[in-house]
């Protein structure tokens, strides 16, 4: 198991406690679902993002609604 120590603003850090005090669970055992449940989709939209950064345009160009001979619907 791989653990962090997080500095996080007094407010976040209420928000935390009074979220896994609802959950019935341990601010760390909290944050740790949190983090293991968004990191998935957190790198695939990081992934995503990337990859409209880099072919976005072409992409546009090849099969985008203007693309030479196409009508704009």
């Amino acid at each position: 198991m791989t653990q962090f120590q997080v500095d996080m603003s007094e407010e976040s850090g209420k928000s935390v406690a009074q979220a896994a005090a609802a959950s019935g669970v341990d601010p760390n055992t909290y944050v740790a679902s949190l983090v293991e449940t968004q990191l998935p989709r957190h790198l695939f939209l990081t992934g995503a993002q990337t990859c409209i950064e880099q072919f976005g345009e072409s992409f546009a160009e090849r099969f985008g609604p203007t693309r030479p001979g196409q009508q704009a619907a």
